[in-house]
């Protein structure tokens, strides 16, 4: 079998290289020989098709079981499928013989096992690249008016980078997932490429809270207030103020909706959530002599009983 060439061969690796070996081999190879950056077609899917069966611990036992019965598949000898050549016949052993003795040809073997696996089936059908995921961050504002980032990324089977303009619509919330296709790991043997997922990190702000397209806030008003209302100019998140009546007596806690003054729906931008104000009733904790006596004569003066449902 001198001269025969196996898939370790192809990759330029011993027998017992680790996963970590075979995958350094296979990127030095990949970006040299890459079509889209000049390099020969037939030597890169020659690289794909090593990588692809030796990178898999199952196919790569089987394909090392198959080497031990003296069998190349991708060697340079003996019949031919799927763009490699193979063995049929060792010390003697026709394994043409004992494939078609399954009813399935020299791709059929025993106990179910596909032996086209290993001789140019499945190594040689084409296979979508994986998606590739990165994450940006951005602030509220930004999230809520929409912006745009630069971004650059490695591609890690072949190293080299690529960038691309990331666009963050507006009304992006946190978590959100941009999906851009094929721009993700190249597929093998033709398959396509996958896509590149991006996540949108949108930073806290210390006023709104978003709840999908609704925004919320906290107004802090005073006992005194709450107690005998008042009109407050709020903010929203778009910049502006809208005016908030608050009623007399209104408890902490207590929440106002106003219409579309939250953030654009990220589907239909042209419609807005909505905008809610909850009110935070703020106790004293330090009270002048003349504020405390003020306040024991109105405690002294009320009859009305808070506790009684307990």
């Amino acid at each position: 079998m001198a001269g025969s060439k196996t898939f370790y061969d192809v990759l330029g690796v011993k027998r017992d290289a680790s996963k970590s070996d075979i995958q350094k081999a296979f990127r030095k190879l990949a970006a040299k020989y890459h079509p889209d950056r000049g390099g020969d077609e037939a030597k890169f899917k020659e690289i794909s098709e090593a990588y692809n069966t030796l990178s898999d611990d199952k196919k790569r036992q089987e394909y090392d079981q198959m080497l031990a019965f003296g069998g190349i598949p991708g060697g340079g000898f003996g019949g031919r499928q799927g763009g490699y050549t193979y063995t049929t016949n060792v010390n003697g052993a026709n394994f043409a013989d004992f494939f078609s003795g399954f009813g399935g040809g020299a791709g059929a073997g025993a106990g179910g096992f596909d032996f086209a696996d290993i001789f140019g089936g499945r190594v040689n059908r084409p296979v979508a690249g994986s998606d590739l995921t990165m994450s940006v961050n951005v602030s509220f504002d930004e999230a809520f008016k929409g912006t745009s980032r630069k971004a650059t990324y490695r591609v890690p089977s072949t190293g080299e980078e690529q960038s691309l303009t990331i666009k963050v619509p507006a009304g992006a919330y946190d978590g959100m997932k941009l999906r851009y296709k094929k721009k993700g790991e190249y597929g093998v043997n033709g398959g396509p490429r996958g896509n590149l997922v991006v996540t949108i990190n949108v930073a806290a702000h210390p006023v709104f809270s978003r709840d999908g397209a609704d925004v919320r806030m906290k107004l802090p008003v005073s006992i005194y207030e709450a107690a005998l209302g008042t009109s407050v100019d709020v903010p929203t998140p778009d910049g502006t103020t809208v005016r908030l009546k608050v009623p007399t007596g209104t408890q902490s806690g207590k929440t106002f909706r106003f219409k579309s003054l939250g953030a654009p729906r990220v589907k239909n931008p042209t419609t807005r959530g909505a905008l809610y104000v909850s009110v935070d009733v703020k106790v004293p904790t330090k009270l002048s002599k003349k504020e405390r006596d003020a306040l024991q004569a109105l405690l002294d003066a009320d009859e009305r009983s808070y506790r009684e449902e307990r």
